[in-house]
């Protein structure tokens, strides 16, 4: 974690000092609103459902004409049953996820490689009882963004949290994959 860390801080300062030399003529923010499925690996694979629809926001901004900084959240509320009991439980997890993204096209197509640090707001609730923890994550993303034009873009990502919580003593997976759609601008 903290070699990862390290890497994304030593990117960062080299965008800025690449951005203090370079000539700007690319759109500097961008705002995605978009859509998608998310699954749990691990114990929660057994308790929730196979494809939970998931919301997200994306806010960006480029330093270089290859590297940007980014806020994501997303909304994601899954159904399933209790292993033992069989009993119905709801799980809502928001995630405010910081990162930066290495973007390797140029034109149109922009695919990009991401990564960054993500704090989980989470409530699970069932006849059992409810639980409402927060956690520290992880996530990779790699993704493509198509462009129309230099301010309307399309933007599709595969994405992978690790996030684990513990309640109670019992350390609880609640990481996986995502695929996400979305819709989006740059100004």
């Amino acid at each position: 974690m903290k070699k990862v860390t390290f890497l994304l801080i030593l990117l960062l300062g080299i965008s800025l000092v690449q951005a203090r030399a370079a000539s700007v003529d690319y759109n500097r923010f961008s705002v995605t609103l978009g859509a998608g499925v998310r699954n749990f690996t691990g114990d929660a694979d057994d308790v929730y459902d196979l494809v939970n629809l998931t919301f997200c926001l994306d806010v960006g901004f480029r330093f270089t004409k290859s590297f940007e900084v980014f806020l994501h959240t997303d909304f994601l509320t899954a159904k399933g049953n209790l292993t033992i009991t069989d009993e119905e439980t709801t799980i809502t997890i928001i995630p405010i996820e910081a990162g930066g993204r290495y973007l390797l096209g140029k034109g149109s197509f922009n695919p990009y490689l991401g990564a960054g640090l993500g704090f989980y707001l989470i409530n699970e609730e069932n006849p059992i009882g409810t639980i409402d923890e927060s956690g520290v994550g992880f996530f990779v993303e790699a993704g493509l963004k198509y462009f129309f034009g230099k301010s309307i873009f399309i933007d599709a990502k595969l994405k992978y949290v690790l996030l684990s919580i513990r309640p109670e003593d019992i350390s609880i997976n609640l990481g996986g994959p995502a695929v996400l759609l979305g819709f989006g601008f740059s100004f």
